[in-house]
């Protein structure tokens, strides 16, 4: 796992520390169907919401989204699909799951696409 500057670095390379345990991850956003949301980025899968489960308490649904970049999100199934995004927030790695995730931000799909540490979509 790597701790870097923000300013140093690609989108998703490793994770940025953001204080008290919170962490920033980037990588590929993926909502393929309702309440199904995953974020992918070097370090692994980290589950956001599924479908029954709701998000676990982690605040997904309750957290801010900034505003997304035009040309942000492919549709696969409708209007769902996947795009490139950061979350701040925590995530327990025994099991992926993200336990609190405090906002989401919307990246250029290009930033995920030109990340050699993500795999290509």
């Amino acid at each position: 796992m790597r701790r870097v500057a923000i300013l140093l670095i690609p989108v998703s390379l490793g994770l940025l520390a953001t204080g008290a345990g919170a962490e920033t991850r980037c990588g590929w956003y993926s909502n393929p169907t309702p309440a199904n949301h995953w974020l992918q980025d070097a370090d692994g899968e980290w589950t956001l919401s599924v479908q029954g489960m709701g998000d676990r308490d982690s605040g997904f649904f309750d957290a801010p989204w900034g505003p997304a970049p035009p040309n942000s999100w492919v549709e696969t199934n409708g209007h769902y699909g996947y795009g490139c995004a950061c979350f701040e927030g925590e995530v327990d790695p025994a099991t992926g799951w993200a336990t609190k995730v405090i906002s989401v931000t919307p990246l250029p799909l290009s930033r995920c696409k030109d990340d050699p540490a993500l795999p290509p979509r």
